[in-house]
């Protein structure tokens, strides 16, 4: 299946892939590239799209954790 994808959001995914297949955020450093408002646009583009899951971490403050799905490893060529 062929996907539509962003620079912004196949880097996103390319960081998962990075970390194992599992990112937990916060994803950078403090105040630098945590959780951007256009962050968060891709992260829940990427989840419609079923690339990713996307757990919240006890609150939603405290962050979330981006899992590859089958779909996601499909979508950067890693089937």
């Amino acid at each position: 299946m062929s996907y539509d994808l962003t620079d912004h959001q196949l880097e996103l995914l390319a960081r998962v892939l990075q970390h194992g297949g599992v990112l937990s955020s916060p994803f950078g450093h403090s105040d630098e590239d945590t959780l951007l408002p256009a962050l968060h646009d891709d992260i829940a583009a990427l989840e419609e799209m079923g690339l990713i899951t996307v757990t919240p971490h006890a609150g939603r403050a405290e962050g979330e954790t981006l899992t590859l799905t089958e779909e996601g490893y499909a979508a950067l060529d890693m089937t």
